[in-house]
């Protein structure tokens, strides 16, 4: 778990990037709004499949803000199936910042931060976005599944 208040991320061309652990009810509800953004009002995705009971403080489950040049720009959650695995969860950048590298740099900074604690990051990835998971270094290691009514991929990358 982090133990900062917050992580900065830089890329380029995204800098101004923070990951922010959201152990606060207010930085929760950030997260939440965002995933609402992007998987109910984008996707589709009705917002009583994209929450569980994972989406509350004090669950075992890590909630992280992305934050761009101090402005909410995305959101996931890690949880921990098993000792050395790291589960990626509604990972989400708001529509109009992707492209610029923020998810790359979230990513790299995730697999940096649990590098000691971790062996392998685990996630299942919108089959639409299977190539930019392939690109950071991940691999397909199922066939095309639903959940939730939309194509997903099971994908995972050793540290």
């Amino acid at each position: 778990m982090f133990s900062e208040s917050f992580l900065s991320v830089s890329s380029t061309p995204s800098d101004g990037v923070a990951l922010i652990p959201a152990r606060s009810e207010a930085l929760l509800s950030a997260c939440l709004a965002v995933r609402s953004a992007v998987f109910t009002k984008e996707y589709g995705i009705p917002q009583t499949m994209e929450r569980d009971a994972a989406d509350a403080l004090g669950t075992g489950c890590e909630h992280f803000l992305v934050r761009l040049n101090g402005q909410d720009a995305g959101a996931l959650r890690c949880v921990f199936p098993s000792p050395g695995v790291v589960r990626l969860q509604r990972f989400c950048i708001l529509s109009d910042l992707r492209g610029h590298g923020i998810g790359r740099a979230v990513l790299a900074a995730l697999e940096e931060f649990y590098h000691d604690q971790a062996g392998q990051f685990e996630l299942d990835a919108k089959f639409r976005v299977e190539g930019f998971y392939l690109a950071c270094g991940y691999r397909t290691v199922s066939d095309v599944f639903m959940e939730a009514g939309v194509p997903h991929v099971k994908m995972i990358k050793k540290l």
